[in-house]
């Protein structure tokens, strides 16, 4: 142990430096995450103590995260929890770490909901995982029964927490597999009805992207979660059609399903064959369509979604919407500035960290020895 002084800059310079070496995708924010997690200091902080000495134990607290860091795991299960719309997350190799698209998915049945002037009574989330939909739907809607369903007992344990942690007593845990025969009708007896909302976020990676997925997702994350059958396209099917059919959905509700980037299509069924209508991420919620299904683009423009819109009225919505004009499209974006934000400061965060050194120099000697 060598008795050479690391500064906060000193070590956000170096790690954010190696990163960039290492190609990782966000480098300058990884590091500062990373090092707020060990010192207790916010982003901000960091730069107003940008002179403060680690002591040794920090130090080896840090090299142990920048180790595992440079190995390929994700910096989610290194600090344990995920800010994930709103809401804190835990976090670790039992679920899939929530992804800012699935926001989306959230974001649309809210905006739907909000637009027709109503809430549902009774939400369905298939394949909840870390409970990040369920959860999010559970604390919008407390007065609604929640009810979310998984076939990994140790991916419950991590959605109940996070139900816990974050407020959603009305959100209730179901371990059981969607292929089950039976479920749905056991579903809809124990719920005591219909259900206005159905969210899912089934496994949709085929078993050849699997092997070429980056090395975060294909050697920490669960498989389980991540890949199916029928080259990824078997539950996203399986559940279009259970879900669709008569008595799972209210006549006033909402499906909405996250699928694989040529999934759309393949599901379009005879109502639409070969190709679905596809609608930006904000698209107003009166020019969907009725009780047919179309695909919903990601805010990469990617038809991320498959959705589905049956018997809510916005006569009213559109009537104003077609009012007020542009200030009405500035209401539904507005919605949606937060994660755009994320995303241009990701992007500025790689360019500061490929042209950042600081004072022109990387501390003496290497961290990783330190």
């Amino acid at each position: 142990m060598t008795n050479e002084t690391w500064t906060v800059k000193d070590i956000l310079a170096w790690t954010s430096g190696r990163f960039v070496q290492l190609d990782l995708p966000t480098p300058l924010l990884d590091a500062q995450l990373l090092l707020s997690s060990v010192v207790g200091l916010s982003k901000v902080q960091l730069y107003m103590h940008h002179d403060r000495v680690l002591s040794g134990d920090e130090r080896t607290r840090m090299r142990d995260l920048v180790r595992r860091r440079i190995s390929g795991e994700p910096v989610a299960y290194l600090l344990g929890r995920k800010d994930w719309h709103e809401l804190d997350l835990l976090v670790d190799a039992r679920v899939l770490i929530p992804r800012p698209e699935t926001e989306t998915l959230l974001d649309f049945v809210l905006d739907v909901f909000r637009s027709a002037g109503r809430e549902p009574a009774r939400l369905l989330d298939l394949c909840t995982g870390s409970g990040c939909l369920a959860v999010g739907l559970g604390r919008r809607f407390p007065r609604a029964t929640v009810v979310a369903v998984d076939v990994s007992a140790e991916a419950l344990a991590v959605a109940r927490e996070n139900a816990k942690r974050n407020g959603a007593h009305n959100v209730s845990f179901l371990l059981a597999d969607v292929r089950e025969d039976g479920l749905f009708t056991r579903l809809l007896h124990e719920a005591g009805g219909a259900f206005d909302v159905v969210v899912a976020n089934p496994p949709y990676v085929s078993e050849s992207e699997w092997t070429h997925l980056d090395v975060g997702v294909r050697d920490f994350e669960p498989r389980l979660a991540l890949v199916a059958e029928n080259e990824g396209f078997a539950l996203a099917n399986l559940l279009a059609r259970e879900v669709v059919r008569e008595g799972v959905l209210s006549p006033e509700s909402v499906f909405a399903m996250e699928v694989g980037l040529s999934h759309c299509d393949l599901l379009a069924g005879p109502e639409a064959p070969g190709h679905l209508e596809t609608f930006p991420y904000n698209t107003q919620s009166w020019k969907f369509p009725r009780a047919r299904s179309f695909a919903l683009q990601d805010l990469t423009g990617r038809d991320r979604f498959w959705c589905r819109v049956s018997g809510l009225a916005f006569e009213g919505v559109a009537q104003e919407s077609e009012a007020q004009g542009p200030d009405a499209q500035a209401a539904v974006d507005a919605a949606n500035v937060e994660r755009l934000e994320r995303l241009r400061l990701e992007a500025e965060a790689r360019a500061l960290a490929a042209h950042s050194k600081d004072d022109g120099r990387e501390p003496e000697g290497h961290f990783e020895n330190v």
